[in-house]
């Protein structure tokens, strides 16, 4: 599995937190709530525009495993197909996609029943809050690895300025690629870790915090106002460094009937469960043993 300097989960996370923090130019530590040294949290990232409470499937799922003693981030990204048993589901399986289907509650307790861990909390994002937190840093530049078009915008080799539409496009086309999937994961990983290098400065922040209104409308999370605050408090007032590590699970190609829709069969990912209980080891690692279910 590969390692990456950056990750999708740090980076939406940490979206998530500048875009509910407000602006973090006036934060003081004892304003903020006090957070656990520990936990863990799943991020969704779900298939539509306006109202992120919509239930609608979910195709980034991710979770990420902090350690704020030792300064850690371990995340586990998970493959849209999963062939995975719901909380809701009697053990029938279903595409961990679909999870989403039923609420983020169903989508997490999936992947707690996955990996066997216990995760404290979620934040969910949908396309028109990618687009709002784009445009409200002004554009952002990301690299290409090659030069491509996709839905009426292009894209050359090397660094791109990109608006908030063109960067949806940008990391969500994969029909361009002969690698497919592959390479617009790649693509999704140079886009959040331009996103991590612009919001880890307050100019970033209070670009974002401007249009907090707007933009919290587009996140849903367990996590209260004050322990964002205190999130954005520790990475940017007082200069918090993360070493972050990603790890990515697999599997084999089937077609099974699924628990959302039981009459057909449907393209799914049998889990590599070699794989999964390295990624459980991997999150215990920074989590510690008492996140075991």
């Amino acid at each position: 599995m590969k390692k990456h300097w950056i990750t999708k989960a740090a980076g939406l996370m940490l979206l998530a937190v500048t875009l509910l923090a407000g602006s973090t130019s006036t934060l003081k530590a004892e304003e903020t709530a006090e957070l656990p040294d520990t936990f863990a949290i799943y991020i969704s990232g779900i298939d539509v525009f306006g109202d992120v409470e919509t239930q609608s499937r979910s195709d980034v799922n991710l979770l990420m495993a902090v350690n704020r003693t030792e300064g850690k981030i371990q995340v586990v990204n998970t493959p849209r197909d999963y062939y995975v048993e719901l909380p809701i589901s009697n053990g029938m399986r279903d595409k961990l996609t679909h999870a989403g289907i039923y609420g983020v509650d169903v989508s997490k307790g999936a992947l707690e029943m996955l990996y066997g861990i216990k995760v404290d909390y979620y934040a969910r994002l949908n396309f028109s809050s990618f687009q709002t937190i784009i445009d409200a840093l002004g554009g952002i530049d990301v690299y290409s690895e090659f030069p491509f078009e996709a839905e009426g915008y292009g894209y050359s080799e090397g660094m791109n300025h990109l608006n908030g539409a063109q960067a949806l496009a940008f990391v969500r086309e994969r029909k361009s690629f002969e690698a497919g999937d592959v390479q617009r994961g790649k693509n999704q990983m140079e886009m959040l870790k331009s996103l991590i290098e612009r919001l880890g400065t307050f100019d970033g922040l209070n670009s974002v915090a401007a249009v907090y209104d707007e933009v919290a409308s587009c996140v849903e999370t367990n996590l209260t106002k004050e322990m964002l605050m205190a999130i954005a408090a520790e990475q940017v007032v007082n200069g918090r460094t993360w070493d972050y590590e990603t790890y990515y699970v697999t599997g084999e190609s089937g077609s099974e009937v699924t628990y959302s829709i039981p009459d057909a069969s449907a393209y799914v990912m049998w889990p590599h469960e070699d794989e999964v209980a390295e990624g459980r080891e991997k999150l215990l690692a920074v989590l510690g043993d008492a996140a075991s279910l």
